[in-house]
């Protein structure tokens, strides 16, 4: 069970080392700027083969807590941490076999793993899991020698702020810009804690002329205190159950599953699963230079086996760049709270 505690996560402000990174609240448009640049680099040298690389993160360790299942997330940040010369270290046979599994509560288990870390990515099924760990985090640290930052690595329905980044990061990566585009995200939008990140990430940034159209369900609609920050930082909104009211003006298309796992009704789930499906008929409905993106796993709703063969051979289709691109940011933001160096 979490907590309900009373923490603020500090800002970034330009200086990334020993913070948290808990919330894409923390961000401002210097600091993403900052992880930007500092992940191009990253790219650039790791093709180069730069073996300075692994002096950045040398002698460091990252614990690696992964309460909920993940591929894409855990192995990105292995890999991460690994290319810049870091350990890591998990619980032998997973989280689900540790301490945890004989009752330990969530703030013992991470101050254990701040005892052996100097950083811990979190994934937890439960919303808020990552402020209670940061908060208890902080306490250790006023007692032991070598402080832990934790990086939240999907916080049940509420946040998955790495993910934003890399999603952000993405759309940069192929526009060039976050100005004058139409954003649309498609699908679970009241459960797709990716889709939350995004969403705030994009007001964050200070977009001029970019409107953010929400495709879902009715009984999938972005939350509304996600839609109130939106419309208080001036970002222009647009809902609708038809994809076909966007489709055509989308620069992005970010497409989402349905999350069957949360759903406490299954017969809640089967009634809406097949709702939104991509396809490469419906994609080619779609601008000739939008990008269509996927936080993935995906399953049936971007259709059979085939259409997936036939969408990842269209251009457009970036969710591979997408995924490789979490590798770099992670690099970029792992080199930042660590050390805070020049990359």
């Amino acid at each position: 069970m979490i907590r309900e505690l009373s923490y603020t996560p500090p800002l970034i402000g330009g200086d990334f080392v020993g913070k948290h990174i808990v919330t894409v609240d923390q961000f401002a448009r210097k600091d993403l700027e900052t992880i930007f640049n500092a992940t191009i680099s990253l790219r650039k040298r790791l093709r180069q083969h730069d073996r300075g690389l692994t002096e950045l993160c040398a002698g460091r360790v990252m614990a690696s807590l992964f309460f909920e299942p993940s591929t894409r997330t855990d192995l990105s940040f292995q890999a991460a941490m690994r290319r810049l010369g870091g350990d890591v270290v998990g619980a032998s046979n997973g989280v689900q076999f540790s301490s945890v599994y004989k009752g330990e509560n969530l703030a013992d288990t991470v101050r254990a793993a701040g005892c052996y870390a100097d950083v811990i990515v979190m994934r937890h099924p439960q919303k808020g899991a990552s402020f209670e760990a940061a908060y208890y985090l902080d306490k250790l640290n006023q007692r032991i020698d070598n402080p832990t930052v934790l990086i939240s690595g999907g916080d049940g329905i509420g946040e998955h702020p790495t993910q934003a980044l890399l999603d952000m990061f993405t759309i940069y990566d192929h526009k060039k810009t976050f100005d004058g585009q139409t954003i649309t995200l498609v699908g679970d939008l009241l459960n797709g804690r990716t889709v939350h990140s995004l969403a705030k990430l994009i007001a964050r940034y200070g977009v001029t002329g970019t409107r953010l159209a929400f495709v879902s369900p009715d009984s999938l609609r972005m939350p509304a205190e996600i839609m109130s920050m939106l419309a208080e930082l001036g970002v222009s909104t647009y809902e609708t159950a038809d994809l076909m009211d966007v489709l055509g003006e989308s620069d992005v298309i970010y497409w989402t599953r349905i999350q069957e796992e949360r759903f406490e009704n299954p017969g809640d789930y089967e009634a809406i699963k097949d709702r939104f499906i991509m396809t490469p008929s419906l994609l080619s409905h779609a601008k000739a230079d939008a990008i269509l993106m996927h936080p993935l796993p995906r399953k049936h709703e971007m259709g059979t086996q085939a259409d997936h063969d036939v969408l990842d051979e269209d251009p457009r289709a970036v969710y591979f760049e997408q995924m490789e691109n979490g590798m770099f940011v992670r690099m970029a933001l792992l080199a930042k709270v660590l050390r805070g160096v020049y990359v």
